[in-house]
């Protein structure tokens, strides 16, 4: 018997555990969303390490209990990394990061990344993305299961294996005849895929494309994983059938 799950009546809690139970995954799904106030009993991401991906895959695995934040704090580190505050909204990218990210910054006094052939490309790349806003004076990240009521979740991230992430992608065809445009994997670091991107924050990204990434992995977070914007709800996990 196959039985039709109405979207409209699922809570996040009930949209993480369909996820996660849809592959089997051994991690929870994390939500994202934006705050103006601290949340309660919430710990500043820094706290735990100073890089929000890693404390991310920390939340998804049980290492970390309870909402996790960020903000531009100028008392406070943000991230390791020098365009983090800028793929959340909180400032410009940094002018030397074109040369970081390709043959290096004499500015920076840093060799390159080679992860963009010239430093014109790299310029251009960071250009496409378009203005990033902010989620609010805080970025907050919690597990679906932490969850009782929606504080308006932005987007549902999802660590998981190789395998299980090709399921989800398969999943996220299941309400469309879309055959080449629901699935992404666009070029950034993990908080651009997990947050920046499907969080609708980016001018240019897109709200109805699930994202894999990230194409530049950090330290400390081993495995693929899959970024769900809020409002492609409308087509999954709501209308998938169970089994």
């Amino acid at each position: 018997m196959v039985v039709v799950i109405i979207k409209e009546r699922l809570s996040i809690r009930q949209i993480g555990s369909l996820l996660a139970n849809a592959v089997n995954m051994k991690t929870s799904p994390v939500c994202v969303y934006g705050s103006d106030q601290v949340p309660e009993n919430a710990v500043r991401s820094s706290s735990f390490s100073d890089c929000l991906a890693c404390n991310m895959y920390q939340i998804a695995e049980g290492r970390i209990t309870g909402p996790v934040y960020a903000g531009n704090d100028p008392s406070h580190l943000f991230c390791r990394c020098m365009g983090g505050p800028a793929w959340f909204g909180y400032r410009g990218f940094d002018p030397r990061l074109p040369g970081l990210m390709s043959t290096g910054s004499e500015a920076a006094k840093q060799d390159g990344k080679h992860l963009k052939e010239n430093e014109n490309i790299a310029c251009e790349t960071y250009k496409a993305v378009g203005e990033i806003k902010t989620l609010g004076r805080y970025v907050v990240m919690r597990r679906c299961d932490d969850f009782q009521e929606d504080p308006g979740v932005k987007c549902i991230v999802c660590f998981a294996s190789g395998e299980q992430i090709r399921d989800l992608c398969a999943l996220a065809h299941f309400g469309s005849h879309n055959v080449f445009n629901l699935i992404s994997v666009p070029w950034g670091p993990a908080c651009a895929t997990l947050v920046t991107y499907p969080a609708g924050m980016a001018e240019n990204a897109s709200l109805s494309q699930i994202s894999i990434g990230p194409t530049i992995l950090p330290p400390g977070v081993g495995c693929p994983k899959t970024a769900w914007p809020w409002e492609s709800r409308q087509r999954s996990p709501g209308r998938w059938p169970m089994m």
